[in-house]
């Protein structure tokens, strides 16, 4: 149940609040979701699972998931992990990313699990594993975050 309208804490059996981690992300979502097909499935504190069901205009031309794609996958599933840390004041910038391609994907889904490895004073680490259909791990990656207050705007230098 939750407490109150926008409230990210809801009452466990013990009546204690306990905190719905996906709130924040999930009202952070943004139009690439719908637009490539993916969206948060699971999550908890420090963690985030995003799905995608791969449509035909997400292939390359060799007829597999474009390698662009898994990295948007992936970097959201590990952005989404850090925001179930973050205050709703706060957001969080991708500063690096790399990943690696393990095996071919089996089937038509990908199932990205990004975690907070560590929160550190400037930026945060987080991993990814990208699993298929049949829950092999296909990829995996790594990824830099900082976390800024929502008002500051960053200018490039």
């Amino acid at each position: 149940m939750t407490d109150a309208p926008g409230s990210n804490e809801t009452a466990g059996s013990s009546g204690v609040p306990e905190k719905d981690w996906l709130a924040l992300p999930r009202a952070m979502k943004s139009p690439i979701y719908d637009y490539m097909g993916f969206d948060i499935t699971d999550g908890g504190e420090g963690w985030a699972e995003i799905t995608l069901t791969i449509p035909d205009v997400l292939l390359n031309a060799d007829g597999v998931l474009h390698g662009g794609v898994w990295t948007v996958v992936s970097d959201t599933a590990m952005g989404a992990a850090a925001r179930t840390l973050i205050e709703p004041h706060e957001r969080v910038i991708t500063s690096q990313m790399d990943f690696r391609w393990l095996r071919a994907i089996e089937g038509r889904t990908l199932r990205a699990l990004g975690r907070v490895i560590r929160r550190g004073r400037t930026g945060w680490h987080c991993t990814v594993e990208c699993f298929d259909a049949r829950g092999v791990l296909v990829g995996m990656g790594s990824g830099t975050f900082v976390v800024i207050d929502r008002g500051r705007a960053e200018s490039p230098r």
